[in-house]
């Protein structure tokens, strides 16, 4: 097996060491039974099949069919093993080490025969010292047994909710609500493996905090695994990353006696450069290289950050971003790169990024999952912001194990990416309480040990205890998923008397493009009756998307730190949130969310009986004076019925109400409203049109519950498609009427009862209706 070693540029970048040496080439891979421990024996191997390295199995032994089907399903029933084979390049050495960049999910690891280590987890990266085990003139054997088990059904459960009680700690796996289709649980060594050979001597880790003032504190960790302590010189220098800033650096002799220790470090960085995001500024970062320096010894680690302090202020009635001690309204989108996130690259990444740029967007937020490392240096350099998301999704395992193993990887997830300026928040638990009587995960485990936790490990950034339905709990949540017009009411408009401090989720399930749908049969042959109604869901989607954006950027004022739409993309060809298909194919919600989140916005205030105001947001550092806005309302005619122009001033960073409307006609008569921003020039700096506003187009028919199991999407109203209320749940329930049944869950949707009722509804609930399932998925 050949060995490849990567430029630092490249996509997957070395780790340090003396020698970095990839495992680069084809795996040998075999299923055996999932209840099968131990080393595997006697196994066909001149049977095997070849996959290549760095993918999940699902795209690799189905390509023409990676979404949907009992085949994909069968993929997770057993375990595989993978196999390679290499020798050990004619350089000198003392220790030995293999490096896993990504498993997913459960790894258990062989070297010619020996166990070498276990692990759990798909983003978190994880090194096995292999010094004893490794052959250094013979062939070596590497083996891997790699699972991702389904959980066991929960038979009391709701389809999609909480029909199994989710085991393991990963979010991107059968969310058969629009988002992850129900046979798909991704599956593989998707992430480089690396032969690392050194002296014994290795910096291992570097976190590093900075401040506006230019203050940077630096935590090295740094292991000595010879036989004795070692004498030699720290190096740690600083310099400008994307910008002509100075620098600093620091030198000291040290001693490292044998194991492991952190070296704490502070320097100063004059006349510092900040980083902001790009609606304010420039993102400015700096490269730190530590190194340790002897005679005969010499180890680094390098890492890039940004100058920049986070704030969250939060109080029962408003919630303010401040990022560098100003203002910041967070204009985003709820982001998964790709259902299979082996299969995204530099060019894929960089192209969603230009089209976060091009909505307008300054935020994405990383939807129950951790993204590739590249996606973070990529944010970083184009300052866009990320609210990161743990892999928790829904209802989870409530013991103190499972927490104990949650706890594990959300500690090695912010380790992981605590570096990264363009994180602003960490997120525990993505809707615990979707299903509002299982609120074990919320109360007890292991929600409030993440948080603490969390808390804890990183003073420097705002933590939620969860996203979604928590708004009451202001000090540890207060954001809101808001589905009015959706999910939760006949009309988007109802959102209008609904005051939040964060929207971290609304949105509406749209098809994807004819051409995206066609391109599988198996979708196609479900989907077709969409075929004539496109537009018309389209302009449903659209209309949704600008009224709560503009709605939520009228809160601005009084109480509102953001939104967040739900979602950027389609992960398959299907109905869903997303405002691009699969293959990036825009949708009608696009350009409204593009329109609705200009920095400088001219909007109408108006619900579904008059229109109340014009605004104006400015999201922008900076003011602009002696401008001119005009209102004009226009009949069926196109004849002009209205009309108001005033001057004003526009404020810098701000939500404005600039004038009331006093205009007093009927719906029907308000055929088209236009508004208009003009500069003291005369030249126009926003404008904006409303077709129709008092008439807003009704939800379409089926939605949210006409629904096909087998692509895990909203169908609307096919005739033969299932209620997702027939779908799991209480015998009990099911006497009542479906019609019945359907207005109950989206009322449950809606939650609007105070968390003591809820947590005591739940505990009823428990003793009435238990979780019937066995032991949550745990490796076979």
């Amino acid at each position: 097996m050949a060995f490849q070693q990567l430029e630092q540029s490249a996509q997957h970048r070395a780790p340090h060491a003396a020698h970095s040496l990839r495992l680069a080439g084809a795996w040998a891979v075999m299923p055996i039974p999932l209840a099968a421990a131990g080393l595997p024996e006697n196994l066909a191997w001149e049977h095997s099949l070849s996959v290549p390295d760095c993918c999940h199995l699902q795209p690799a032994l189905y390509p023409q069919h990676p979404y949907w089907g009992e085949h994909l399903r069968a993929i997770n029933q057993q375990a595989w093993i993978y196999r390679r084979q290499f020798t050990v390049p004619d350089v000198a050495f003392q220790r030995a080490r293999l490096r896993f960049e990504g498993v997913d999910y459960y790894a258990t690891v062989w070297l010619n025969g020996t166990l070498i280590g276990e692990h759990e987890g798909n983003f978190a990266p994880f090194t096995f010292d292999v010094t004893a085990a490794l052959r250094r003139d013979a062939e070596n054997t590497l083996i891997v047994r790699v699972t991702a088990p389904w959980d066991t059904p929960n038979l009391n459960g709701i389809y999609p909710s909480d029909h199994v009680i989710r085991g393991m700690v990963k979010g991107l796996y059968e969310h058969g609500d629009g988002v992850i289709p129900p046979a798909v649980n991704p599956l593989g060594i998707w992430q480089p493996v690396w032969l690392l050979l050194d002296d014994g001597l290795s910096l291992d880790q570097v976190r590093v905090r900075g401040s506006m003032a230019g203050k940077v504190t630096c935590q090295l960790t740094a292991a000595n695994t010879t036989d004795q302590a070692w004498c030699g010189t720290l190096v740690v220098s600083i310099s400008a990353e994307n910008h002509a800033g100075q620098g600093a650096s620091i030198t000291k002799p040290i001693t490292l006696s044998v194991g492991t220790q952190t070296i704490d470090l502070a320097l100063h960085i004059p006349d510092p450069r900040l980083w902001w995001p790009w609606d304010h500024g420039l993102p400015n970062l700096y490269r730190l290289t530590a190194e340790l320096v002897n005679a005969d010894t010499c180890t680094s680690i390098t890492t890039t950050f940004g100058l920049r302090e986070i704030k969250l202020e939060r109080s029962p009635d408003q919630f303010t971003y401040l990022i560098n001690e100003r203002p910041v309204f967070v204009r985003g989108t709820s982001y998964i790169p790709g259902l299979y996130l082996s299969q995204c690259n530099r060019e894929s990444l960089t192209h969603d990024l230009a089209l976060v740029r091009d909505l307008n967007l300054n935020l994405l937020r990383l939807h129950v999952h951790v993204s590739p490392s590249l996606l973070y240096d990529l944010c970083d350099r184009a300052g866009i912001m990320i609210w990161q998301d743990f892999e928790l999704c829904w209802i989870h395992d409530p013991s103190p194990e499972f927490e104990a193993r949650a706890l594990r990887l959300q500690h090695e997830m912010i380790d992981l990416l605590g570096n990264h300026a363009s994180i602003i928040t960490w997120s525990c638990h993505n809707e615990p309480t979707m299903v509002f009587s299982q609120r074990a995960n919320l109360e007890q485990h292991p929600d409030p040990a993440l948080y603490a936790d969390a808390q804890r490990q990183d003073p420097t950034r705002p933590v939620f205890l969860c996203s979604g339905q928590m708004d009451t709990d202001w000090q540890r949540a207060g954001d809101t998923h808001s589905y009015y017009g959706a999910l939760w009411t006949e009309r988007y408009t109802d959102v209008y008397h609904h005051k939040v401090k964060f929207s971290t989720e609304f949105g509406f399930e749209a098809p994807a493009t004819l051409h995206t749908l066609q391109t599988y049969p198996e979708c196609w042959d479900r989907l077709q009756h969409l075929d004539g109604h496109m537009d018309e869901l389209w302009a449903y989607q659209a209309q949704l998307i600008q009224y709560h954006v503009e709605h939520f950027r009228r809160l601005r004022a009084q109480s509102c730190a953001g939104y967040i739409h739900f979602l950027f993309a389609d992960l398959v060809p299907q109905v869903g949130c997303g405002i691009l298909d699969a293959q990036r194919e825009p949708k009608g919600g696009y350009y409204a969310l593009q329109r609705a989140s200009r920095p400088l916005h001219i909007a109408l205030e108006y619900d579904d009986r008059r229109c109340r105001a014009v605004w104006v947001f400015n999201d922008t550092a900076g003011s602009i004076r002696d401008c001119v806005a005009t209102c004009r309302i226009l009949d069926r005619d196109d004849q002009l019925i209205f009309l108001k122009q005033l001057p004003v001033d526009i404020a810098a960073n701000q939500s404005q109400r600039i004038a009331a409307l006093d205009w007093s006609g009927s719906a029907a008569a308000c055929w088209r409203v236009e508004l208009e921003l003009r500069d003291q020039g005369g030249q126009v700096v926003a404008c904006n049109q409303y077709d129709c506003p008092l008439q807003p187009l009704p939800r379409p028919r089926g939605y949210p519950w006409k629904f096909d199991p087998f692509l895990g999407c909203k169908v609307f109203d096919r005739p033969d498609a299932p209620s997702l209320a027939d779908l799991g749940g209480s015998s009990v329930i099911k006497v009542l009427p479906l019609p019945l049944r359907e207005r109950l869950g989206e009322w449950v949707l809606r939650q609007h009862l105070p968390t003591a009722v809820l947590s005591l509804t739940a505990r009823v609930a428990a003793l009435l209706n238990p979780v019937v399932n066995g032991n949550p998925a745990r490796d076979g």
